[in-house]
Formats: C-alpha cells, structure tokens, sequence
C-alpha cells in the first residue's frame, strides 16, 4: 500500500473529486421537482425551480461533487407523485409524514430539516393558542390539495379547504387575508414568515400542539439506481446535522416575532 506524504493528501483529495466529477460529466441528470413549499422550494410554471433548497444548497453542496441535476418546473403535489410512479421524475425534494409512498415510490433514509406546524391566522384574530387540537374544530383552515391529513389533526372535525394551484401557500394566506378562511396550516414555521416578510401579509403565527414534521426525499423506483445511490450519497453528508437548517435562516429573518 502506498501512502502519500500529509501535504499531500488535500491535493488527492482534490483531484479524487476532480476525477468522480469527470466520470459523472456524462451521466443523465437527475429529473428533480416538486411543489412550492417556500422560501425551500419556489418557481413558476414555466420556469426551473429555485429556491433555498436548490440552487442554493444543492447547486454548492451537491452537484459539485458529481451529481448532475435538472431542475423541473413546479408542479401539484398529485402531479409530482404520479411523475414519480411513472418515472418522468426522478427525485421529489419535500415530502413528509409516512415514509411509504405507494407502488412505484421510494423515500431516502435521511432527514434534511425537522419543523414545527403551526397556524398562520389574522393579526386581529382572537385565536392566541391552541392548548390542544380540539379547539380546532369547526375552523376553516387551508391546505394544500391531495396531502394526507396528519395524524390528530385527522380526528378534529376541520374544514379543510385544500388548494391544487402550484402557489397554494401564497393562495391560502391571500384568502385568509380577504377573511374568506379562518386560518392557514403550515408543517413549518419558515413559510409563513417567508411570506409575511416577502409579500407584506400581516399574519401571527400559533404553535400547535403537534410533534415536530420531518422533511425527507422520494425517488421513482424506474430511475436508474446507480444515480440514485450517488446522489443519496452525496446528499446525505451535505444535509447532515444542522447545516441545513443554519442555511434556511438566511432566507427566513424576520423584523420581528410573529
């Protein structure tokens, strides 16, 4: 076994990643979508995604490292899942709740983010807080369309009114803003404060007496499993611990509690 002097392992190091790069250069790349959730993920119908979640993080964190990726344009979240059973998508960046997908859908072990839900509500809203999810019952509060209901907040009688529009969360918070919903249900409290700060909605945020949501990635069974393996890899050292989260705050600060 041969071994190189010390001052000389950043060098191979560095061209150890030259070289993998290289070897990927001509790899498809991988098809990644999703739906907005922001600041993570943003975009318009006809335009790549962008956003916190990639091409900040993944584009400096990722593909550097020989993981060649094509962002797609946002879509529902029905649409992104149906894209991942028939494999016109490779890799959906947000999901979260069970990690069984369905036929045709796998999930990666990791997590890159835990949150806290709450509710985005009027500022002039007598809602404070919710000492437990009961106190829900008969409010229509928003969502997005075709996501499953989390467990509680499943057995309180809430008038869920879902959105399918690729902008559902600024959707929601314009309707709760003209009064026609009594409340908006985030998974996360960076989208919410994203929008308030973004688009000057006046809104105050209630925690909910809720476990924290884990955010994680799903992939199509039909993409190619080498790719697949590489950008789990990959995607998994640079997500680990916190620093995904550090990064996220960037995006998310605000003048002023909520």
């Amino acid at each position: 076994m041969i071994r190189l002097p010390v001052q000389s392992r950043p060098l191979a190091v560095a061209v150890a990643v030259c070289l993998l790069a290289a070897a990927c250069a001509d790899a498809a790349p991988l098809r990644v979508g999703g739906f907005i959730v922001a600041p993570l993920i943003m975009g318009s119908p006809d335009a790549p995604l962008h956003g916190a979640l990639l091409r900040s993080f993944l584009e400096r964190r990722v593909v550097p490292r020989g993981v060649p990726l094509q962002w797609m344009p946002p879509t529902s979240l029905r649409r992104a899942m149906e894209s991942l059973r028939n494999g016109t998508l490779d890799v959906l960046l947000l999901t979260s709740g069970a990690t069984d997908r369905g036929p045709g859908i796998g999930t990666f072990g990791w997590t890159y983010l835990r949150t806290h839900p709450h509710l985005a509500v009027r500022r002039d809203a007598p809602l404070r807080a919710v000492p437990t999810l009961s106190a829900l019952s008969g409010m229509d509060i928003g969502w997005v369309a075709g996501s499953t209901i989390p467990p509680g907040l499943d057995k309180v009688p809430i008038r869920w009114q879902g959105l399918a529009v690729t902008e559902w969360q600024g959707a929601n918070l314009r309707k709760l803003q003209a009064g026609r919903i009594d409340a908006v249900f985030f998974e996360n409290e960076y989208s919410p404060r994203y929008y308030a700060n973004s688009a000057g909605i006046d809104i105050r945020l209630v925690r909910l007496p809720m476990p924290d949501r884990a955010f994680f990635m799903a992939y199509s069974l039909k993409s190619d499993r080498a790719a697949i393996s590489r950008f789990d890899r990959v995607a998994s050292a640079a997500f680990s611990g916190e620093q995904f989260r550090h990064f996220l705050e960037h995006y998310t600060v605000a003048p002023g509690p909520l």
